[in-house]
């Protein structure tokens, strides 16, 4: 504490002795060392402190010279570990020139414009494909035995038997689903989206159903399914607004891969 006292009394005595001078270059020294005016400047700069208020000004500055005091005496105790001290400090470092670095560079490059370009010029990547679809759940639980697994199998079979027979798929649904929540509508799980739904499923819808057909029992890792393709499938373009945030995510991320690559080739690095 003795030490600290001494040495916050030195402070204000510099600060006396350089407020006289013409054009001190340093406001304090603190063991020694000469707090530079300039340092000063940009720690209130950075605090957004208004330099032409000499009130504000001296009190930022006060708890500018406390906080250089107090990182000094720590630096001064024997448990202060010099090396892991400089290593955390080095992360830091690093971290904060980049971030700062890269957020206002990654604004610029990629703006309104490049991000339309990207939209422009890649229309096949956004585009969709979907179907309207109904369907007849029989659940499967996991880890259940052989024989229980074919006992749904042939429930499912009695519920295809039943619309091949030429009932309406919207009372079959009711009957036999495990779907509750498509079983109230007659089965309608409404427009799928290719690639949004199971390998198995997107395959019988997509692929091998024709309009107003219906699926065999088709097993996913839901259960067993009986599906009704409702309407075609038909393809139509993703609007801008809703890939917007997508497309600026890749190319901030291409941009940034791009920058660090030539930043890097602008040093010489000659290992030993």
């Amino acid at each position: 504490m003795k030490k600290i006292v001494f040495v916050s009394l030195s402070i204000l005595s510099a600060m006396y002795i350089s407020a006289c001078s013409d054009s001190p270059e340093y406001i304090a020294k603190i063991d020694g060392e000469p707090v530079l005016s300039v340092a000063l400047d940009s720690y209130l700069d950075y605090k957004n402190i208004n330099k032409l208020n000499p009130d504000m000004k001296a009190k930022g500055q006060q708890i500018y010279l406390d906080n250089l005091v107090l990182m000094k005496a720590i630096q001064k105790q024997d448990s202060f570990n010099e090396q892991a001290f400089e290593a955390e400090l080095f992360e830091l470092k690093k971290d904060l020139l980049l971030n700062k670095y890269l957020l206002t560079y990654l604004d610029q490059a990629v703006n309104d414009t490049a991000v339309r370009n990207y939209y422009a010029e890649n229309q096949s990547k956004y585009e969709e494909t979907k179907a309207k679809v109904s369907h007849i759940l029989l659940r499967v639980e996991p880890n259940i035995s052989e024989q229980e697994r074919q006992v749904i199998f042939s429930k499912a079979l009695e519920a295809y038997s039943r619309l091949k027979a030429g009932e309406n798929f919207a009372d079959v649904a009711v009957t036999y689903s495990n779907d509750k929540v498509s079983a109230a509508k007659g089965g309608q799980l409404g427009w799928m989206t290719k690639g949004t739904i199971s390998p198995e499923f997107s395959q019988t819808v997509f692929s091998e159903l024709q309009q107003g057909q219906f699926s065999s029992p088709v097993l996913t890792s839901f259960g067993y399914h009986i599906i009704l393709l409702e309407q075609a499938p038909s393809t139509a373009k993703i609007p801008f607004e809703k890939v917007n945030g997508d497309i600026r995510r890749i190319l901030r991320a291409m941009a940034k891969e791009a920058e660090l690559k030539r930043l890097r080739e602008t040093v010489e690095v000659t290992k030993s």
